[in-house]
């Protein structure tokens, strides 16, 4: 029988909601971490034929960056995509063992909708933009 060669592939994509606002720590060399849990829903039909949902809640985590970027914008019900690696980590509480599975992640992105106010403003903006660069009437050379 021949060796089975395994690849070593760990990749995680995923989307979901916020389901608490993200806590933003420093570890002691100052380097900041993102955390939090998005619940992410699958639906399917039963064996009767009724639409049924299962959700599975998922810890995240990214640094450095991101993590900064990311906790002025995400909040509790905040839709993602996460891209990432699974990583398992455990440590000690009072005697007793703990263990956790979450995603390392390298990249998320916010799939929020822009708000209406924040376009608005924008076009306001690019209205008087457009103004200040118009010369006035009174300076045209005819």
């Amino acid at each position: 029988m021949s060796e089975i060669r395994l690849p070593s592939i760990n990749r995680v994509l995923i989307t979901g909601r916020l389901t608490a606002d993200p806590n933003l720590n420093f570890t002691p060399d100052g380097v900041p971490v993102l955390n939090f849990r998005i619940a992410s829903d699958r639906g399917y039909k039963d064996r009767e034929g009724n639409w049924q949902k299962t959700v599975a809640f998922v810890s995240v985590s990214i640094w450095r960056e991101q993590a900064e970027r990311l906790a002025e914008v995400l909040h509790k019900g905040s839709a993602v995509f996460v891209e990432g690696r699974l990583q398992s980590r455990s440590w000690e509480i009072e005697g007793q063992k703990r263990n956790i599975v979450e995603i390392s992640a390298w990249r998320i992105q916010n799939l929020q909708k822009v708000t209406v106010e924040v376009k608005e403003e924008a076009k306001e903006q690019e209205e008087i933009s457009e103004a200040e660069t118009q010369p006035p009437d009174d300076d045209l050379p005819f």
